[in-house]
């Protein structure tokens, strides 16, 4: 069965759709005109975009400024270390010990004057190192690049200082070569041990400080034990010579005093003529006793005494002139020989 439809009700009113802040109501009578359309969407559009740029500035600025402050961070503690090893160095015992030596210990003289201005440099070198900035973008790479600045020039002083410590050492080293190969050549054939000299060489071609000091000591040793055992043995060689040359020289005067009566150092005796007409006997005198062990005779005069009157030539034994014939005779207490009448 068939229902009846109900007729619609023309008038009721059709609902009304939100009006968005960027929609003008028109009035019901008229349309919205073509061109409206496109404005509002190109104006919704700025907005977003709008918005969406300054939070992105804001976003990628804060992305910036946390960079730069971790790389001022970092280049903060880089020239913190350089600082700390520079220190360390100027304080260590290794440049206090290049810088003791003296110009007559090494080669070259003129690094030791170079080292002595660079470490009185690097002492002056800047301490302080600047904290980093933060809140602006450009202090903070301003500061660390100052930052990066200092820690490049304690890490260069470093290299400097230690170069020139090296050099210095480099020359005393050389000077110390030097040296040891003139002790080599001129202690050749003036030790007492050549094994010592065998130790030197190897210790110089090695360039070792200790071994080579070392090896010069023993050298150095070794032509003193030469030299004294040299002397000694000359000494013992001029003692012998002198005993065998007293020895030989007594042999040669005993034989000598065998053939003439057993004497000798005695000059100046004898007989001599005296005023009265007759002769005076003169002890013969010494001059410095025997020598070489024998003794030699001192050959004496022979005077003739006169004749103390008459006949037949003055009593003398022998021709008629008027003297007597002397002879010598030896005493048996071993005093000298004494002229006598031979009758």
């Amino acid at each position: 069965m068939n229902e009846k439809e109900e007729p619609m009700n023309m008038n009721v009113t059709p609902p009304v759709e939100p009006v968005t802040e960027f929609e003008v109501p028109l009035p019901p009578d008229r349309k919205r005109p073509k061109w409206l359309v496109p404005l509002i969407a190109g104006g919704t559009a700025v907005v977003v975009l709008a918005a969406v740029g300054t939070g992105g500035y804001l976003y990628w600025n804060h992305n910036q400024l946390t960079a730069a402050s971790e790389e001022c961070a970092t280049s903060y503690d880089k020239a913190v270390k350089a600082q700390k090893k520079l220190t360390e160095y100027l304080e260590s015992d290794a440049l206090k010990t290049a810088v003791t030596v003296k110009d007559s210990e090494v080669k070259d003289a003129k690094t030791v004057a170079v080292l002595t201005s660079t470490v009185k440099t690097a002492e002056k070198t800047k301490t302080t190192i600047p904290e980093c900035p933060s809140g602006n973008l450009t202090d903070i790479k301003a500061m660390t690049k100052e930052i990066d600045g200092l820690a490049t020039a304690y890490s260069r002083t470093v290299s400097e200082v230690k170069g020139k410590a090296e050099a210095v050492n480099g020359s005393k080293l050389d000077k110390i070569v030097a040296d040891a190969t003139k002790i080599l050549n001129d202690s050749k054939g003036r030790v007492k041990d050549d094994k010592t000299r065998t130790v030197l060489e190897n210790a110089i071609k090695t360039k070792d400080e200790k071994a080579i000091s070392d090896a010069v000591k023993a050298v150095n040793d070794s032509i003193k034990a030469k030299s004294d055992a040299d002397a000694k043995a000359k000494a013992e060689k001029a003692k012998q010579t002198a005993e065998d040359t007293a020895q030989t020289s007594g042999n040669d005067s005993g034989s000598a005093g065998d053939t003439g009566g057993g004497y000798t150092g005695y000059t100046g005796g004898g007989y001599t003529q005296s005023q009265g007409g007759g002769y005076t006997y003169t002890p013969q005198q010494s001059t410095g006793g025997s020598t070489g062990g024998g003794y030699t005779p001192t050959p004496q005069p022979q005077p003739q005494q006169p004749s103390q009157g008459g006949g037949n030539g003055g009593g003398s034994t022998g021709g008629g002139d008027g003297y007597e014939n002397m002879c010598f005779a030896y005493p048996t207490d071993g005093s000298p020989a004494i002229q006598v009448p031979c009758s």
